[in-house]
């Protein structure tokens, strides 16, 4: 339905740009192992994402690992789970209804440099599942994803900060051809003020599936500052070109976020490019988002995300996505979590089939988590 995790966009880069270098680690060394099964009922408005919505029941059965390991050079965090699924549509009924995996690592070669990998790897029976960016519905179909992201940051000074990845993704729908996107970064952050880094970068695309291939560069300046604690601003743009399109095009990141004990905010709006499974080519993507999170108590937390997203694909089709959830979540002191969601995404236009075509889609989901933390110091 509406995801809690997102693409590792040119939006997060841009922002991971004028992240501060992390502080030493302390010299323990810490491994722990968190294994858990969660257990869910989920009511579905509309199992296939069509126009005229069939309803539905679910039992979810997750099981999933999750491990980390911490040094004063290495941190490492990794997770795999996957899905059972038992419907009242028996055709919904399988063992293996979605995986996913994650690693990140991150590796401090030398008291200036950092050099880190990101990856991830999904496999789902509802597609839209895996449009991380743009949350584009679609009928019930295999599809995967997968995703690389190297990366590096190296102080070149007590004020410069020199940093670059690369991003690959691929996604496919199972016998369709697959699209694949190529992404890389490069940039240079300055420290203007104890509060103000300025920052100029470079970013390129290469964009492949079994039709054609198309590119595009951009160049960007910004800025990052912190306006109070725990609370930072930035904005970066600057002009794109691209194989597929004369003239010249914006590209926009910008982003607020507040983390203090009370609340956890992000709002976050980009233009840019990204790929979409069955789509060829590239699509314009114009997406805004909203997260908040509020810890009420050490025990409960409520939240919200809510997002807009006008896609526009080379040959002119268009769709908007209006994407919406309250969540909620009560952990006892032990190893007990119960959570509850609702969610309702409404698209406009279907850029995979007929324009003007409306889907509306709501899930509610009512969760039981059990969760033992190894740990091995």
């Amino acid at each position: 339905m509406t995801h809690t995790t997102t693409r590792l966009s040119a939006a997060a880069a841009a922002l991971a740009l004028v992240a501060p270098t992390a502080a030493p680690a302390a010299a323990q060394t810490r491994q722990p192992i968190v294994p858990s099964v969660s257990g869910a009922h989920v009511y579905d408005a509309n199992l296939f994402a069509d126009v005229e919505g069939s309803a539905g029941q679910m039992l979810q059965i997750r099981p999933s690992l999750e491990g980390s390991y911490e040094s004063p050079r290495l941190t490492m965090l990794s997770l795999y789970s996957f899905d059972m699924l038992r419907s009242n549509h028996g055709d919904l009924n399988t063992f293996d209804a979605r995986r996913h995996a994650f690693l990140d690592t991150k590796f401090r070669s030398t008291p200036a440099t950092t050099l880190g990998i990101a990856a991830r790897y999904d496999r789902s029976e509802t597609p839209g599942e895996l449009e991380l960016d743009t949350g584009i519905l679609g009928p019930r179909q295999t599809a995967e994803r997968w995703q690389v992201a190297p990366n590096f940051a190296h102080r070149l000074g007590p004020r410069t900060v020199l940093s670059g990845g690369y991003d690959w993704t691929r996604e496919h729908e199972i016998d369709t051809p697959s699209g694949t996107m190529h992404q890389g970064r490069v940039a240079v952050s300055r420290e203007w003020t104890s509060r103000t880094d300025i920052v100029g970068s470079y970013l390129g695309r290469y964009f492949d599936d079994s039709l054609e291939s198309h590119s595009s560069h951009s160049l960007l300046g910004g800025f990052s500052r912190e306006i109070a604690p725990g609370t930072r601003l930035s904005f970066y743009a600057g002009p794109r070109v691209t194989s597929y399109r004369s003239g010249i095009k914006p590209e926009v990141s910008t982003g607020f976020l507040r983390d203090t004990p009370r609340i956890k905010l992000a709002v976050v709006y980009s233009h840019g490019e990204t790929i979409i499974l069955g789509i060829p080519g590239p699509v314009a993507a114009d997406s805004g988002t909203v997260r908040v999170n509020w810890p009420m108590t050490a025990k409960l937390e409520l939240g919200t995300h809510a997002g807009i997203t006008d896609i526009d694909t080379i040959d002119g089709r268009k769709a908007r996505v209006y994407r919406s959830t309250l969540l909620g979540s009560w952990t006892t002191r032990g190893m007990y979590t119960i959570g509850a969601s609702y969610g309702l995404d409404y698209q406009e236009g279907d850029i995979r089939r007929r324009l003007g075509e409306d889907v509306l889609r709501q899930v509610f989901r009512v969760c039981l988590a059990i969760a033992a933390r190894l740990s091995h110091p």
